[in-house]
C-alpha cells in the first residue's frame, strides 16, 4: 500500500468516527432519539435516563430544552402520583435526566423535546420496575381510532367491569320538592244569606272534625222571622186571589236561604214562625276557618265556616325547566317525607301548569295523593318522584359514562386488552341513559373504574377532548 493510499484510508476512518451512529434511535418529530435506562431494569428510587438527541441526518442537537414527567394513575384508594426530573446537558447532543420512581409498577414517562430550528416533539414511554427496558407508547395516526391498551391483569387490578349496550324499557325518574296543599275541589264554605245574630256554636274550634249534616251553630234572624210569617199568612189565606202566588214566592225565598224540605215541613206543621235556625255542615271534613263567635252579628254574604276534607290532598311540585317535556297528566308519582323514614305514598299527576316561574325557572305540577290516615298536613314539605315511561330505547348504564364539560365518554371494549374512548350523545338520563349516538347495540362498555381509565387515557392522549369544554 502506497503512502497516498494510507492517507486516504486514514481520512475515511476519521470521517466515520466523527459521524454519529443513528441505529436503534427512535423518531420523534424531526428528531432521532436514543434512550438508555440507568439502571436497567429501573428501580423504585433514583434513576437516570440517558438521552442522545440527533437531527434527521444523525447530527447531534445542541442547546435543546427537555421536559420530563412521570405519572402513575390512581388505583383504588391510592391517588395519582406524578413527578418531574432534573435535566443535565453533557454536550455532543447528550443529556441526562435524573428522576425518581416512588414505587414499583407501571409508570408513564413523558419526554418533551424543544430545540432551535426544530418543531416541538413528544415521546411517551412506559417503564415498569422491576421489569427490564421500556415500551414506547405510540401516538395514534391521524384518522385512526385512538385506543387504550391495558392488560387483563391491569384491568382486574383497577376493577374494570363490562356491561352490554342493549335496548330496554326506560323509565325516567324526575325528582322534585313539593308542598302539601288542600284539595280545592273538597273545600266548602258556609255562607249566610241574611243578617242574623249568633246565639250558640256547636263547632267552636278551628281544626275540629265535623260530619256531613252535623250542627254548626244556631242563629237568631229577624229577617228570617219576617219571611216565615209571610209564608204562613200566604198558606192561611188560600182561596184568596193571589195567595197561591204569594205562598210559592215566600217558600222559594226560604229555600234560597237554605231551609231544606224538612225545615219547611216542620214550619207548616207548627204553624208558628221560629226566628232561630240551626245550620248544618254540608260536607264531612275539618273546620279550616271559623269567623264567628257566640253573640256576634253575622252579615249577609259573610263566610261563617270554611270546611275542607283532608282525605285527599294536593302536592305542588317544583320541577326543573328541562323536565317540562316529560311531565304529563296521569303519570304515576311517589311521595316521601324527609322525616318519615322513607315510607312512600302513591299518587298521580293531575295537572301541569302552563307557565314557567321567571325567578326560579321551574315548572309546577299538581299531584293528587290519598290521605286517609291524615298523615299529610297542608304546609308540609315533601320529596316527589314522577315516573315517566319512555318505551324501549337503546341504553347504557349511567355509571359507564364519564362526563367532561358538555361531553360524555364511554370506554368500549375493542378486543382483549384494548379499549377505545368514544364520545356518546345521550338523551334521557337515569339509572340507564338513552344512547342517541356513539354506541351500537351489543357494544361492551366499562361500567366501573371509568375515572381510573380516564387517567390512563389522558396519559396516552386517548381522550383528546378531555380538556375541551
Amino acid at each position: 500500500m502506497t503512502s497516498a493510499t494510507r492517507v486516504i484510508a486514514l481520512l475515511l476512518l476519521a470521517a466515520c468516527a466523527k459521524k454519529p451512529d443513528a441505529a436503534g434511535a427512535l423518531r420523534a418529530g424531526d428528531f432521532l432519539v436514543r434512550l438508555t435506562l440507568d439502571p436497567d431494569p429501573p428501580r423504585a428510587g433514583s434513576n437516570v435516563l440517558h438521552v442522545e438527541l440527533m437531527d434527521a441526518q444523525g447530527r447531534p442537537v445542541e442547546g435543546a430544552q427537555l421536559g420530563f414527567e412521570s405519572r402513575m394513575p390512581a388505583m383504588g384508594s391510592m391517588p395519582e402520583m406524578k413527578a418531574g426530573g432534573e435535566v443535565e446537558a453533557l454536550g455532543g447532543g447528550r443529556y441526562d435526566v435524573a428522576y425518581a420512581l416512588a414505587m414499583s409498577g407501571d409508570w408513564m414517562v413523558g419526554l418533551g423535546l424543544d430545540a432551535p430550528g426544530h418543531a416541538h416533539a413528544d415521546l411517551r414511554l412506559k417503564v415498569s420496575p422491576p421489569r427490564k427496558g421500556y415500551t414506547v407508547e405510540q401516538a395514534p395516526r391521524e384518522g385512526r381510532p385512538q385506543m387504550l391498551e391495558l392488560s387483563p391483569e391491569r384491568q382486574q387490578l383497577i376493577g374494570v367491569v363490562y356491561a352490554r349496550v342493549e335496548r330496554r324499557p326506560l323509565t325516567l325518574s324526575l325528582r322534585a320538592s313539593g308542598r302539601v296543599e288542600l284539595d280545592e275541589t273538597r273545600v266548602s264554605e258556609v255562607v249566610l244569606k241574611y243578617d242574623a245574630y249568633v246565639e250558640r256554636l256547636f263547632a267552636g274550634q278551628t281544626g275540629q272534625h265535623v260530619r256531613k249534616g252535623e250542627r254548626l251553630l244556631t242563629l237568631y234572624g229577624p229577617e228570617l222571622l219576617s219571611a216565615e210569617q209571610d209564608y204562613l199568612i200566604a198558606l192561611r189565606t188560600r182561596g184568596v186571589p193571589g195567595s197561591e202566588q204569594l205562598a210559592r214566592a215566600a217558600e222559594e225565598r226560604l229555600r234560597l236561604w237554605n231551609l231544606d224540605e224538612a225545615q219547611l215541613a216542620d214550619l207548616r206543621n207548627r204553624g208558628k214562625a221560629e226566628p232561630r235556625v240551626t245550620l248544618h255542615s254540608p260536607v264531612e271534613g275539618t273546620v279550616l276557618e271559623k269567623n264567628v263567635v257566640a253573640g256576634s252579628r253575622a252579615m249577609a254574604g259573610m263566610v261563617l265556616y270554611r270546611i275542607g276534607s283532608l282525605g285527599s290532598v294536593w302536592v305542588i311540585a317544583d320541577l326543573f325547566e328541562s323536565d317540562a317535556p316529560y311531565v304529563r297528566a296521569g303519570q304515576r308519582a311517589a311521595l316521601t317525607l324527609p322525616f318519615a323514614g322513607g315510607a312512600s305514598l302513591k299518587g298521580t299527576v293531575q295537572f301541569v301548569y302552563p307557565t314557567v316561574d321567571e325567578k326560579t325557572r321551574s315548572v309546577r305540577a299538581r299531584l293528587a295523593f290519598s290521605n286517609q290516615r291524615l298523615s299529610l298536613k297542608p304546609g308540609m314539605f315533601a320529596d316527589v318522584r314522577i315516573e315517566v315511561p319512555l318505551g324501549t330505547r337503546l341504553a347504557v348504564p349511567d355509571n359507564a359514562l364519564l362526563a367532561s364539560g358538555e361531553h360524555r365518554y364511554a370506554f368500549v371494549k375493542r378486543g382483549e386488552g384494548v379499549l377505545q374512548a368514544v364520545e356518546v350523545k345521550v338523551g334521557a338520563l337515569g339509572d340507564y341513559d338513552e344512547v342517541l349516538d356513539g354506541l351500537a347495540e351489543g357494544d361492551q362498555v366499562a361500567t366501573q373504574a371509568t375515572f381510573l381509565l380516564s387517567s390512563e387515557a389522558q396519559l396516552r392522549s386517548a381522550l383528546p377532548r378531555w380538556s375541551s369544554p
